[in-house]
């Protein structure tokens, strides 16, 4: 049996990942291959998953928190499942923002899956605009050193919103941290996944320097980062709802995502994503309507203050004389 090629898609927080997956598989039926794809997320309620789902797509969704730390056999389960349906020809695992890709390489390396798949490229997406910031967290530049050093391909997104001298600065930092990787700026070079995987050897194998190099597990970024997920029971107004993401605070709140009704138009349902205090809303044209749900991602996020502020969001001040549970 032909072993399932798996793809590794990693990044940061909204560095991208999921624009490009959505990019391969609109390409994929042209190509006469059929994608799969494994997908993690960090809150506990999938949005990501929401937006690329359509229908016949082998999809499977590993949830717990980030899949580098989740147990073992619940990728391993994912993954075989994958196999023993046939319903793909690729197969990409696209990670929590927060994961460090040892451990994800190491399950699917392993003995017992080998002989059922071969990991064919890491491909590594950096957000060139928050990679740049002199502000960046020294634990989260640490995180994507380590995405950095394990890729076949690095994707420098949003190159269009930062400077060329900033542009080339990140890829000069890329070049010393993994010599060895390709760069492709996004999204002008917005690669398809032929694209991607073109020069890339058969299979990949663990660096044993980077194995060693690993941040022990107590120590992982995420151990301090948490996800608050808070369904929305009503259309809300637009304009207090963009005051209150404008309003987050980029160093608490990292990452916000999720979908949304507004009260001018309730029957059109929004989707919305905010990366470090940059935010866009847009309508969310697809069949499938998810429940209006708003999931915020951060380090040390107080989840009862973003709670009330959120039901403040939705009912007003009436929140503050009203338990509402």
């Amino acid at each position: 049996m032909e072993r399932l090629p798996v793809i590794l898609l990693t990044g940061f927080l909204g560095a991208g990942k999921t624009t490009l997956l959505l990019r391969w598989l609109s390409e994929a039926p042209a190509t006469g291959r059929r994608l799969g794809v494994i997908m993690n997320e960090f809150g506990a309620d999938s949005v990501d998953s929401q937006l690329i789902g359509r229908p016949g797509l082998a999809l499977e969704q590993v949830s717990g928190g980030c899949v580098c730390c989740a147990p073992d056999n619940d990728l391993g389960n994912a993954v075989a499942r994958m196999v023993a349906e046939g319903r793909c020809d690729d197969l990409v695992l696209e990670t929590s923002g927060l994961a460090d890709p040892d451990n994800v390489i190491d399950v699917l390396t392993d003995a017992e899956l080998l002989p059922q798949v071969r990991l064919q490229a890491v491909v590594t997406l950096l957000d060139a605009r928050w990679h740049g910031d002199p502000a960046m967290d020294p634990a989260e530049r640490i995180l994507a050193r380590r995405q950095v050093q394990f890729a076949h391909v690095v994707c420098l997104s949003k190159c269009d919103l930062v400077p060329e001298a900033r542009v080339l600065a990140v890829e000069a930092e890329v070049r010393a941290m993994n010599p060895s990787a390709r760069i492709v700026r996004l999204p002008f070079g917005l690669p398809d996944l032929a694209e991607i995987l073109k020069g890339v050897s058969a299979e990949v194998t663990l660096d044993p320097q980077l194995q060693s190099d690993a941040t022990p597990a107590g120590e992982h970024l995420h151990s301090r980062y948490h996800s608050l997920s808070w369904r929305v029971p009503v259309a809300l107004d637009r304009s207090r709802f963009e005051a209150f993401l404008s309003g987050l605070n980029p160093r608490e709140v990292v990452r916000a995502k999720g979908f949304v009704r507004f009260q001018r138009q309730p029957e059109q349902l929004f989707v919305f994503q905010s990366v470090f205090g940059h935010a866009f809303i847009e309508e969310f044209r697809a069949r499938a309507t998810p429940d209006p749900v708003i999931v915020l991602i951060g380090p040390n996020l107080d989840s009862a203050t973003h709670r009330e502020r959120l039901r403040a969001l939705a009912f007003g001040d009436s929140v503050r004389k009203v338990a509402l549970g």
